[in-house]
């Protein structure tokens, strides 16, 4: 529980201690040649309980079941799964695993819990959520972040192996080096095409795309996403989902989104040999090229934007090309603090946006953009 630090304090702090991870996995533009699908808690750790059963049973079957379905479809595409039995895994192993597989995609999946000893509405609460990796000012986030890495405790010398981070210490959740994804707008694609199918093949309560600082996905060089299922929580929900009929919905909805992102990355393969890139990184302003600038990235995409202004008419739009894609944000500052309060007024317009630091033309951590400022 939270008591003594309000969320949006501990995660306006946990924005800058954010840092940009290295890349190990997919290129900016290529194909999806690997998956690796993570099947949340097992063995000595059951995860959430329900009232039937536990959230490790859930997770796996639904895990096995949306890799039989890719691998029937695209014999091409290795499948690799973290787990395929009832066995315990280390929440930093899963990622590590899946970046020595070389995989281009990380899905992880669970299925959600409220504590309805303390909250007895809390049984009523229902329906489907999709996270990526990053600080969002919701109580909920950080309260389902905090359940998920209490995996944490169920490894040997965690304490040593995460350099003293405790998932039930708000504390931690502002020292920590929580990483910041490098691939948010492919994460943030592939979450928003899986969250939308999931909700239409199930005919479940779609509770949208959130963020929250999941260790799970911290070390993930990849587009990563962890999917909430349902709320063992809810009779109804843990029902539904410990049916094979049930589990094979979640399943299909879960590929339907798969082969909608597989669909757009290979559109932009096939687009990108019709582009001609910068020779360097250009901006259409001066931003960040003295000093460290902040903005709110808006949208991305691998072809210029036409009329890019018209992305959001409250405030101008600027442009950045760097990694090989155009990107377009508002509200620059060099003041962080100010960003971090128009990010919420944009988040009411455009709910995928997220603050970026800009310095001579590059995208950096905000973290790094903090430390060349105290220079």
């Amino acid at each position: 529980m939270i008591i003594k630090f309000g969320t949006s304090w501990i995660l306006s702090f946990l924005l800058v201690v954010i840092c940009v991870g290295i890349s190990f996995g997919q290129a900016n533009v290529g194909e999806i040649k690997c998956i690796c699908i993570d099947a949340g808690h097992g063995g000595k750790d059951p995860g959430a309980l329900g009232a039937k059963t536990y959230e490790k049973h859930i997770a796996l079957s639904v895990a096995l079941k949306f890799g039989k379905l890719i691998k029937q479809t695209y014999p091409d595409i290795k499948v690799i799964y973290t787990r395929d039995k009832d066995v315990f895994i280390g929440l930093k192993e899963r990622s590590s695993f899946a970046k020595k597989q070389k995989a281009d995609l990380f899905v992880s999946i669970h299925a959600n819990a409220l504590d309805i000893k303390k909250n007895p509405s809390g049984k009523h609460v229902k329906g489907i959520t999709t996270f990526v990796l990053g600080a969002n000012a919701s109580n909920h986030n950080l309260q389902v972040a905090m359940k998920e890495n209490s995996a944490i405790h169920y490894e040997d010398d965690y304490s040593v192996k995460y350099e003293g981070f405790d998932p039930s210490d708000p504390i931690s959740y502002i020292m920590g080096n929580m990483l910041q994804d490098m691939h948010q707008d492919k994460s943030l694609n592939l979450a928003s095409l899986v969250q939308k199918s999931m909700a239409v093949s199930t005919s479940r309560v779609n509770r949208g795309i959130q963020q929250g600082p999941f260790w799970v996905l911290n070390d993930a060089a990849m587009p990563a996403v962890l999917l909430e299922v349902g709320f063992i929580s809810n009779l109804d929900e843990e029902r539904y989902m410990m049916t094979s009929t049930g589990q094979t919905k979640i399943a299909q909805g879960i590929f339907k989104g798969f082969q909608a992102y597989k669909a757009s990355v290979e559109k932009d393969i096939v687009n990108s040999k019709n582009v001609v890139a910068p020779q360097k990184n250009v901006t259409s302003s001066k931003v960040g090229m003295n000093a460290p600038m902040y903005a709110i990235q808006i949208s991305s995409a691998i072809e210029q934007v036409k009329g890019y202004s018209k992305l959001y008419t409250k405030q101008k739009v600027s442009e950045i090309y760097t990694n090989g894609r155009y990107r377009y944000y508002v509200a620059a500052s060099s003041d962080l603090g100010k960003v971090q309060k128009d990010v919420k007024v944009v988040r009411a317009t455009i709910k995928d946006c997220f603050i970026i630091a800009i310095y001579k033309g590059n995208l950096i951590s905000v973290a790094e953009a903090e430390k060349l400022k105290r220079k």
